[in-house]
């Protein structure tokens, strides 16, 4: 197959080609024009399929790339490059009309189609005329040059060159070798020399020349019409085979070629006609088995229903009922049938896309983030639009990061669900510096959880906790009023943080330029080390302080009403805070695969998706689980692993597309929570830098949550799109581990660290 030329090549071409090459196309285009104008349409741009009836490398349904002429065709500078550009140019360099060029078919695809628009058992294509060609739906499987392994695609056989290879070497004749040879393309298109219209006649003639040469026709006389190619056409072999009036018919044609037969030389005339004519179409049935043995064998299934059998068929398979609908037009209806479905498809992508759309964000959009973030970042420092700020700021007294000379042991408690962890926590200094952990973790009882309790200070329970007579108060105070109450042991209770905080302390304990922490698991949240100056809520303005932004809330102003879908805004009503935690609930994993869900169900209810079929398991709120989302994005995940996820969820019948779109769709929604993060992420980086006057800044920042380190693309897109909003940060970010825990102990030893220098 030749390689489609490039676009540099085309200027080394020589202008004689491209004189034929144009005038070609430009008299398709010019037939088309005089077409339209004579309908009176003009002026409307329609969709238009193409029948290119010659072999092509088809790379696209609108992209076709010829690979040899053949029916007589010579036109020079058209192999190797793509019929479609060249209509396409055509048409533009007329410049009075416009046409939408959807899809370039061959005429086999055509006939296929045309009858397949009646008859949905169609599935076969076959062409048996002056060339022959077939075609069928084949298994995606199958088809190792395209992508994909679900669902079926039309495959164009080209069949006409079967045996150029030698394999029909046996059953050749030297009538068929003489044929040959004589042809255009010699060695090319063997089977279809045996089989086609253009060749036929031919073959009948050369049996007839050869058998009066031998003395067996004619009396050993031949003529120079019997003696010149081309003159039994093959419209001769179907009059002589006509049962009423053959004979008849073979006398008048033989003394048209000048002969004087005999009844005998009629009837031996006719003979030959059957044997050749009857030989083509044994050959063409075999080849035709072979397909339906093909499609049997894919089916699994013993019988394909239909009304008519072919005779010889049903000879060789025995086993397959094959109907024959002949087609009306295959080449233009065809074509056009072709044209509608891509149509209809194209229609259903590009109303996909649009939806989609909405929640892909722009550069712009991102940096209007990063700026309304830096707005709420600076109201929630601020003593007088604190209580007004979505993003609260609060201080969480960590004045310091470790710097690697705290040591001792140190009790943990980590209380972040149902279960609670006690940690004893050894922390060495010095050259073998390192960090022991011993931890046990207890269930809390339900009764507790949702009883009285004491605590300290709990602006409000979440995680499913309701333990009255909490919120307001100390947890720290309750803690030590317990453990007083107890009288078995007494502990010194140095500090209450968040599990933001302790995530950053925990990488801050390997690096020191870690001034940040970040969460994006189940829910997300930020801290950071702000200036004392900054931290109005908090008397003092040397130093630095940890604030917890607590920036889940970003959004509940209305900040970014202008981001939200219709799918956000499902997803929030149906939460148990509608309006709350805006910022969150487009990010954190809670609520991701609920975003997808609702997409889906959309895509669904507009035939968009799995056949417009919805079922039952999809309408279930919470079924699409966010590590579903990573599953399926991953690139290790073959798409009928998707689809086995997609089964799960009650959609049995979900094809390769399904999985396609469905795949699409997590990875829209999951990239826009990764740079939604990266862009509240630029501006905590940024305003880091901006406090310290700062060119360059760089900065450390300590991850956890689930999202982020299982997601199998979150973590690049979101560290993509930190690098491009903050250019003049340079940010590491490093995974944190156990940074609830661990993070607690090292804030109690910095806290001890500075407690006993302040000593």
């Amino acid at each position: 197959i030749p390689r489609p030329i490039k676009q540099s090549e085309t200027l080394k071409m020589n202008p004689v080609i491209f004189f034929f090459l144009f005038q070609l196309f430009d008299h398709i285009a010019e037939c088309l024009a005089n077409f339209l104008e004579k309908l009176g349409i003009k002026d409307k741009k329609l969709p238009l399929g193409f029948t290119f009836s010659f072999p092509c490398l088809q790379t696209k349904l609108d992209e076709s790339f010829l690979v040899s002429w053949t029916k007589g065709f010579k036109a020079s500078g058209v192999e190797g490059r793509d019929v479609v550009g060249l209509l396409r140019k055509a048409i533009k360099k007329r410049g009075d009309f416009d046409i939408d060029i959807v899809a370039v078919i061959n005429d086999t695809v055509g006939t296929m189609m045309t009858c397949g628009y009646d008859d949905h058992h169609c599935e076969i294509g076959l062409i048996v005329g002056t060339g022959t060609n077939a075609c069928y739906m084949e298994e995606m499987r199958h088809l190792e040059l395209v992508d994909g392994d679900e669902g079926r695609m039309c495959v164009n056989m080209e069949w006409g060159a079967f045996g150029d290879d030698g394999s029909l070497d046996d059953i050749r004749t030297e009538f068929d070798r003489e044929i040959d040879a004589g042809s255009l393309n010699p060695g090319k298109q063997l089977f279809e020399k045996m089989i086609s219209g253009m060749y036929i006649g031919e073959l009948v003639r050369l049996i007839l020349v050869k058998m009066a040469k031998d003395g067996l026709l004619f009396q050993g006389h031949t003529t120079p019409d019997l003696l010149t190619t081309g003159h039994f056409q093959t419209s001769f072999v179907s009059a002589i085979e006509n049962r009423k009036s053959g004979l008849a018919s073979a006398e008048q044609v033989l003394r048209e070629l000048g002969l004087d037969p005999s009844p005998e030389d009629c009837v031996a005339t006719q003979r030959v006609c059957q044997i050749v004519s009857t030989r083509a179409a044994h050959l063409c049935a075999a080849t035709l088995a072979a397909v339906l043995r093909q499609i049997r064998d894919n089916k699994a299934t013993e019988r394909l229903f239909a009304r008519r059998l072919n005779k010889m068929v049903r000879l060789l398979v025995p086993d397959c009922d094959v109907r024959f609908l002949r087609s009306e037009d295959g080449s233009g209806k065809g074509a056009a049938m072709v044209t509608a479905v891509a149509y209809r498809l194209a229609k259903q992508h590009a109303e996909r896309q649009r939806i989609l759309n909405t929640l892909r964000l722009n550069r712009d959009q991102l940096l209007e983030v990063k700026k309304r973030m830096e707005e709420e970042m600076n109201r929630g420092l601020a003593k007088k639009t604190h209580a007004t700020a979505t993003v609260k700021m609060l201080p969480t007294f960590v004045r310091s990061t470790p710097d690697g000379t705290e040591r001792g042991d140190f009790l943990a408690l980590d209380l972040g669900g149902t279960n609670f962890r006690v940690l004893l926590v050894r922390v060495r200094s010095g050259k073998r510096r390192s960090v022991e952990m011993h931890n046990k973790i207890y269930t809390i009882p339900q009764d507790i959880t949702q009883g009285t309790g004491e605590e300290g200070i709990l602006i409000k329970w979440t995680k499913g906790f309701k333990a009255s007579g909490c919120e307001g108060e100390d947890v720290a105070t309750l803690l030590k009023d317990a453990i007083h109450r107890s009288e078995d042991f007494d502990l010194d209770v140095v500090a209450v943080v968040n599990d933001t905080v302790g995530t950053m302390m925990t990488c801050g304990y390997e690096d020191p330029q870690c001034e940040v922490g970040l969460i994006v698991g189940t829910g997300t949240n930020a801290c950071y080390m702000e200036e004392m100056s900054n931290v109005e809520l908090v008397d003092g303005d040397e130093g630095r302080m940890c604030v917890n932004m607590e920036w889940g809330a970003f959004g509940d102003r209305g900040e970014l009403d202008d981001l939200c879908t219709e799918f956000d805004r499902a997803v929030d009503d149906q939460s148990t805070y509608p309006g709350k935690q805006r910022y969150e609930k487009m990010i954190s994993g809670m609520y991701l695969g609920e975003i997808v869900r609702n997409v889906l169900l959309d895509f669904t209810a507009k035939g968009l998706l799995f056949r417009g079929k919805l079922s039952e398991r999809l309408k279930t709120r919470g079924i699409f689980e966010t590590k579903f989302l990573s599953q399926i994005e991953s690139d290790r995940l073959a798409l009928r692993q998707v689809r086995s996820i997609l089964q799960h969820l009650g959609l049995t019948s979900s094809t390769c597309d399904d999985s396609i779109l469905v795949k699409e769709v997590c990875s829209v929604v999951s990239k826009r929570a990764a740079q939604l993060c990266g862009a509240g992420l630029s501006a905590v980086v940024d305003k880091i830098r901006l406090n310290r006057g700062l060119e360059k800044l760089s900065i450390t920042v300590g991850v956890d949550g689930t999202l982020y380190k299982l997601h199998p693309h979150f973590a690049t897109i979101m560290r993509e799109t930190l690098k491009d909003l903050a250019p003049n940060c340079e940010v590491t970010l490093v995974q944190s581990e156990d940074g609830s825990g661990k993070g607690a102990a090292l804030i109690t030893a910095v806290a001890c660290r500075l407690r006993d220098a302040g000593k």
